[in-house]
């Protein structure tokens, strides 16, 4: 939420409060790794470049949820 407050002409003050609307869009899907946590070949579920980032990424993924 935000509030502004609005002066009229005459000198009175009112506060206006608005609910801001945020929405997160994205079409990643995923780190586009395969199971041998190799960068997929064309399709890589919307992730472009950065192959040894997704890769680390990718492990870490796993660690965690192997519960390392």
């Amino acid at each position: 939420m935000s509030e502004i407050k609005l002066t009229s002409e005459g000198g009175t003050e009112r506060e206006l409060t608005r609910l801001e609307r945020i929405g997160a869009h994205s079409h990643i899907r995923g780190l586009g790794l395969d199971d041998t946590l190799e960068a997929r070949t064309g399709g890589s579920q919307g992730m472009v470049g950065q192959l040894r980032a997704r890769r680390a990424v990718g492990v870490i993924f796993r660690m965690i949820k192997e519960g390392k």
